[in-house]
């Protein structure tokens, strides 16, 4: 009974070692995947403030790191105003790209993985959110 007990115990602490020992070495050589979110918007002020909250809490949810860039195409709304308020609490970077310039910054972030939403279209935003 002995010997069986110490067996258990012996088990259960080389698999607290192993464990130990894995998340050490995904520590010190994994690199965490962040997914860099891109949203084209054009007068979208009445999505753009639940989207990035979503992404967000979403993101906070699942223990992953996301970057978000707005990629405005010349909005006349509110906007760019609700973006920058935003902004002030999260890290999001705000750029007013043609869209032309923005296949040219797709490829310089080639090696990351990147997810471009036009809010304008409801079928992008409800993918989106699988890439998390």
């Amino acid at each position: 009974m002995m010997l069986g007990l110490a067996w258990i115990i012996g088990c259960y602490a080389a698999g607290v070692a192993i464990i130990h020992w894995l998340h050490w070495q995904w520590r010190r050589y994994g690199k965490p995947r962040t997914t860099h979110y891109v949203l084209q918007t054009y007068n979208n002020q009445l999505q753009v403030e639940w989207y990035l909250r979503s992404l967000y809490f979403f993101s906070w949810m699942k223990g992953k790191a996301i970057s978000v860039t707005l990629a405005d195409e010349g909005s006349t709304d509110d906007t760019l105003d609700i973006a920058r308020r935003l902004s002030l609490e999260h890290q999001l970077s705000i750029c007013t790209i043609a869209e032309r310039d923005l296949e040219e910054w797709a490829l310089k972030h080639a090696d990351e993985q990147v997810v471009v939403v036009r809010l304008n279209q409801n079928e992008g935003l409800e993918t989106a959110f699988k890439y998390m």
